[in-house]
């Protein structure tokens, strides 16, 4: 039951830091007018979260459900495409 609490409550707090990686993304495309496709980082946010849920409905800790490993794995990979995506057009050279 604690390990269920503390897993939510983890990637609750993840899923709060990701949101704040999205508004900044969405900030930058607004002000600078280069497409961020800040949208994408929604994707990550939310199987994140549907992850978690199912490890603390599930019970097997942090590994061993292959559903909520498969939903971290897709946004894994998002989150990482889009953030290096997002950080090569920010600090990358005017094109």
């Amino acid at each position: 039951m604690l390990n269920s609490i503390f897993t939510i409550y983890v990637w609750g707090i993840v899923c709060i830091l990701l949101f704040f990686l999205y508004a900044i993304a969405r900030f930058y495309e607004e002000k600078s007018g280069r497409r961020s496709h800040y949208m994408l980082f929604l994707i990550p946010i939310v199987l994140f979260a549907i992850a978690a849920i199912r490890y603390a409905l599930v019970g097997s800790g942090i590994t061993g459900d292959f559903l909520g490993d498969l939903m971290r794995c897709i946004g894994g990979v998002v989150l990482g495409g889009t953030g290096i995506f997002l950080l090569g057009l920010m600090i990358g050279g005017r094109s």
